[in-house]
């Protein structure tokens, strides 16, 4: 079933992909709205993918001060949709920058009024996330193109492309990506099994890490050590292999997995975090597993789960360690985020858009 796996097992979908940016119908009758203005330091993001090929994603913001949510506050405060699945965000030097992979754009907005900025919407196949260098010069993964998209930021244009020797012949994606000084650890997710390690002063790639098959989520410890969630491939006739989902932990320095555990066969993980002291991490099996960055064992009980949600992604709050997990329901009706505190107790739910699948704190 593609719409609700487009963001974590996006491997199913290839060859039903359609590219949509050409004809999508962005204003379609909108009219501007007033929004209310976020508070800066309170509020946190949300991205609502909505169901693929409908164009109906859509962007809202919870001020966790006064337990208050605004929805749909891009197409209201633009006149315009956000387009076909919203697939991340990121805050960059007072703006806000939304990737939108099936509507193959990249949106700058203003966080304070949600207004548009400008976009980037030439030369891009389904861009997943984008990593700022400099000022003007990002990086931007795609989805439908073993390349990476070299941006400028500043005039919203494509300046170049980074070649990772991919092979695309059954499809591949970049997906998320951590600066670590002048290095870019990147993990490629489709039909593949790898971890890239660039040089952004020359654009290329110096390092490899075999990984377990489809690398989904990454994140960095206090360590210096990368975590890589692995899912095991999401399906028998997967061309990279179909095996057991791992989390692993790898040396960047030697470039090589010096741990790894195995979930038992069938298991769904997705949306690996870390806290902000960098010791703990977080993921998603069913609830909210948690455990320290020196355990020897995966954890086998949940601290977080609601009875009949269907858990879809997650953040930690940098401030204070809440954690918030959004539920995606059927994926078709309004999803709900719940607020836990560090040590998993409810603090608040809200009703947000379609499937809410990213956030970013303002």
């Amino acid at each position: 079933m593609i719409q609700h796996t487009f963001k974590k097992s996006i491997a199913a979908a290839f060859g039903c992909l359609a590219v949509l940016s050409g004809c999508m119908k962005w204003n379609d009758g909108n009219e501007e709205t007033a929004v209310t203005s976020p508070k800066e330091g309170t509020t946190l993001f949300i991205a609502c993918e909505g169901q693929y090929q409908y164009g109906n994603a859509s962007l809202s913001w919870y001020d966790t001060g006064s337990r208050t949510v605004e929805n749909d506050v891009f197409r209201r405060a633009n006149g315009q949709k956000l387009g076909d699945v919203a697939q991340s965000m990121t805050l960059e030097n007072g703006t806000l920058w939304i990737t939108v992979t099936n509507s193959n754009v990249v949106f700058a907005t203003d966080p304070a009024t949600c207004k548009l900025k400008g976009q980037i919407a030439e030369g891009l196949s389904q861009p997943r996330e984008i990593r700022f260098i400099s000022e003007e010069k990002a990086y931007v993964s795609q989805m439908n193109d073993p390349r990476i998209a070299i941006v400028n930021p500043s005039t919203f244009s494509v300046t170049g492309y980074i070649d990772t020797g991919m092979d695309n012949a059954d499809g591949c994606s970049t997906e998320q990506m951590i600066l670590m000084g002048t290095d870019l650890i990147v993990n490629c997710y489709s039909f593949q099994k790898e971890i890239l390690i660039i040089d952004t002063r020359t654009d290329e790639v110096t390092g490899r890490i075999e990984t377990g098959v489809q690398p989904c989520s990454i994140r960095l410890d206090k360590d210096g050590k990368l975590w890589v969630l692995t899912d095991g491939g999401g399906w028998s006739g997967n061309p990279a292999g179909y095996e057991a989902p791992a989390l692993s932990r790898a040396n960047l320095e030697k470039l090589s997995i010096e741990k790894r555990m195995d979930f038992p066969e069938g298991s769904y993980v997705s949306s690996l975090q870390m806290n902000t002291a960098g010791d703990s991490l977080f993921f998603l099996n069913g609830g909210v597993m948690a455990m320290s960055i020196y355990d020897e064992t995966l954890p086998e009980k949940a601290v977080i789960s609601v009875e009949g949600a269907n858990f879809y992604d997650m953040t930690v709050c940098p401030e204070n360690s809440e954690i918030y997990v959004s539920d995606a329901a059927d994926y078709q009706q309004a999803g709900t985020v719940y607020r836990f505190s560090s040590k998993g107790e409810q603090r608040d739910r809200f009703e947000v858009g379609v499937c809410p699948g990213a956030f970013c704190w303002y």
